[in-house]
């Protein structure tokens, strides 16, 4: 998660090709598809989703799915790349929930 966290994509690789997890959750319940979306790393959200491991639509603990962190942050070529893989855009964050993070 760290390699995906910090846009390390060669790491990455790596750890997968390791037998690395990519579907595991932080404590806030955050995925790599989470980072790699709020980073607005295309090559590194391909990466995850070719896996066939990733939830596109996984929420955290606020209830913000990756498509949700890439369109807080406007990376349109995510938010795309997201829609064309299932990503659904009816699921909302939780109930007082803040904008900008967690309460």
């Amino acid at each position: 998660m760290e390699a995906v966290a910090h846009d390390q994509l060669e790491a990455a690789r790596y750890l997968l090709l390791r037998g690395g997890c990519v579907y595991s959750k932080e404590k806030d319940g955050s995925t790599c598809l989470h980072h790699a979306a709020k980073n607005g790393n295309l090559e590194m959200v391909e990466l995850l989703l070719s896996t066939g491991q990733v939830d596109v639509n996984a929420q955290d603990n606020g209830g913000w799915t990756p498509i949700i962190w890439a369109a807080e942050h406007k990376h349109i070529e995510v938010i795309r790349r997201l829609l064309t893989r299932g990503a659904d855009v009816t699921l909302t964050n939780n109930p007082g929930c803040c904008l900008r993070g967690f309460q």
